[in-house]
């Protein structure tokens, strides 16, 4: 075998030799050759230079600015697009490109979502359990000047959201998290308490607590909508639900005296309800089975009393045409009812002798001997 020369020898020395870390940094010249190198050819560059690289910078930050115009709108949002702070349209859901800022600005909001507000009280953080009670938004005096504390919950959406947006200017609710600007924060909790107030200045306490309560809602609920289409809030109000009506505590155990005797006045109406349904049917029946026997009674009567006109009547025509045998007959038929029934007697001179039936009948009556008469 040939022995390798001095070219393959360094060849080999060069392969075996362990890297070795250069010591230099490099220089700024070198980072932008580097730079330019790996960007595509494009004829502005040309010769190439600062001007070219600058134009580049430029270029890819005008990419990466016009990206971030790409937005998405879900299906229960709704977008409201601003060019220079001015409202230029809405745009639907789905995936869309708007100018970005400085230019442009866009708001996504869910519009679907059903949202409450909660009215002379704040809830627990799970959202139904009562934290704490605010008397200043539900104490409030009825028509008849009681007081009483109402506890409301209003349900609502957005139904126009540029109006929603722009048209009222709103110092928000810290409560629940509203920021100022949007019309159901304070906006909207003036509304709901004014004509929550107006309902119930306007009715009895009686009312409010026990039997009107359906009616107060609707009544709050139609007041609302109109002065949030007054005020073009861009809110609809689907819901209004008293949650406590109660009186003040101070005089709330003799409100429910009056509740308790209102409810068993209640029962007792319906017990006596009960009662006459159940006797009404019996009497009815009563009286019917009465006025059937008086009618037969009648009947009987009146039938009794034509036969013995029609006897007489006929009796007084065969008189007419015979009045020695009519009246031998009547005579005959009168004693035939009469003597019967009567103990009959033959008188003699000596005795009275009890008269013997003709139908071998003993009579118990011993003879009778008479005054003048011997033994």
């Amino acid at each position: 075998m040939a022995a390798p020369t001095d070219d393959t020898q360094v060849a080999d020395n060069k392969m075996y030799r362990p890297p070795q870390r250069e010591e230099t940094q490099p220089s700024f010249d070198e980072i932008i050759e580097r730079l330019r190198a790996s960007l595509p050819k494009l004829p502005v560059i040309g010769g190439g230079g600062m001007a070219g690289l600058i134009f580049a910078g430029i270029l890819v930050i005008a990419l990466i600015w016009a990206g971030t115009g790409f937005y998405t709108v879900g299906p229960d949002q709704e977008a409201v697009l601003r060019t220079f702070g001015k409202f230029t349209g809405t745009s639907a859901p789905g995936l869309h490109w708007f100018y970005p800022g400085p230019i442009g600005k866009r708001n996504v909001v869910a519009v679907t979502t059903t949202r409450r507000m909660e009215l002379g009280f704040r809830s627990g953080a799970d959202g139904f359990t009562v934290a704490q009670s605010v008397t200043s938004e539900s104490l409030m005096i009825t028509g008849d000047e009681n007081i009483v504390d109402v506890q409301a919950v209003v349900q609502y959406r957005i139904i126009d959201l540029p109006s929603f947006l722009f048209q009222v200017d709103d110092p928000g609710d810290s409560d629940r998290g509203v920021p100022p600007g949007r019309p159901d924060g304070r906006t909207l909790r003036d509304m709901t308490e004014s004509a929550l107030r107006q309902v119930v200045g306007s009715r009895n306490i009686d009312d409010v607590l026990t039997t009107e309560k359906e009616q107060v809602q609707t009544d709050v609920l139609l007041k609302m909508r109109e002065l949030a289409s007054s005020y073009r809030t861009g809110i609809e109000v689907i819901q209004v639900l008293l949650q406590n009506v109660n009186p003040p505590l101070e005089v709330q155990s003799a409100f429910e005296d009056v509740v308790r005797a209102r409810e068993d006045r209640e029962r007792l109406i319906n017990l006596a309800e009960a009662y006459q349904a159940a006797e009404i049917p019996k009497a009815t029946g009563e009286a019917a089975k009465i006025t059937e026997a008086a009618e037969g009674f009648k009947q009987g009567r009146i039938a009794l009393a034509q036969g013995e006109a029609d006897g007489f009547a006929a009796i007084l025509d065969g008189y007419l045409r015979s009045p020695d045998v009519t009246r031998q007959r009547l005579y005959l038929e009168a004693m035939e009812e009469i003597l019967p029934g009567v103990r009959k007697f033959i008188l003699s001179d000596s005795a009275v002798l009890p008269f013997l039936p003709l139908d071998g009948s003993l009579s118990s009556a011993g003879t009778v001997t008479g005054a003048g008469g011997g033994g």
